[in-house]
């Protein structure tokens, strides 16, 4: 993993990953519904997410810019809508896979990760537990902290400063478990398809007003 913030940045904004691979209290066990709060020191970034196991949708709003991506990993896409936009994007799921701009590759590699569970905390009423995150590249620590529900719902997530990462605070707000309405992950119509592209997909890339 080259950074905590790539992790950390993943789980919190990304549609892509429905899970965290070696991070197993990552992966939630019911379908929910909620708004993540994103606080960095580039401002503050609001998004609706609509989470199951195979269809991922997210509504961001980021200084104005709203987007809406939907992850199908039934069908190996995502669809990428922008009310600016004429016509959706579409992007294979396996290209964005191969992405190294992305981090997936090493993200969740064992060998570079660790967490350890620190004890239990209550957050807005809600039990959860908490956990830090530690990964280590070329000699470099990353931290990033996890609060997360009995069904492995990230509710809170602080990825803490280092040299090359900046303060990332995440609180997730309206928490509602059970299923999901299936129209939310239907096509947006008429997408084109495009090649994968350096950065977060459907995001703005890292180093433009957002880390």
């Amino acid at each position: 993993m080259k950074h905590a913030t790539t992790l950390a940045l993943l789980v919190a904004l990304s549609p892509v990953t429905a899970g965290a691979g070696e991070l197993p209290f990552l992966t939630p066990t019911v379908e929910y519904s909620g708004t993540r709060v994103m606080d960095t020191a580039q401002g503050r970034m609001e998004q609706k997410l609509y989470w199951t196991p195979e269809k991922v949708r997210t509504e961001t709003d980021f200084q104005g810019m709203k987007v809406t991506n939907i992850v199908r990993q039934d069908l190996g896409v995502m669809w990428i809508a922008n009310p600016a936009m004429p016509t959706c994007l579409e992007q294979s799921l396996d290209e964005i896979d191969d992405d190294p701009g992305m981090g997936h590759s090493d993200a969740v590699n064992a060998e570079n990760v660790e967490y350890t569970e620190l004890g239990e905390e209550t957050i807005d009423g809600i039990q959860t537990t908490h956990y830090e995150v530690i990964s280590r590249d070329a000699g470099e620590v990353h931290r990033a902290q996890f609060w997360v529900t009995a069904d492995n719902i990230p509710l809170k997530m602080v990825v803490e400063p280092s040299a090359n990462d900046v303060a990332v605070t995440m609180t997730l707000e309206g928490l509602q478990r059970g299923p999901i309405d299936p129209d939310l992950f239907n096509s947006p119509g008429q997408c084109m398809r495009m090649p994968a592209m350096p950065g977060m997909p459907g995001m703005p890339p890292t180093g433009s007003g957002q880390p």
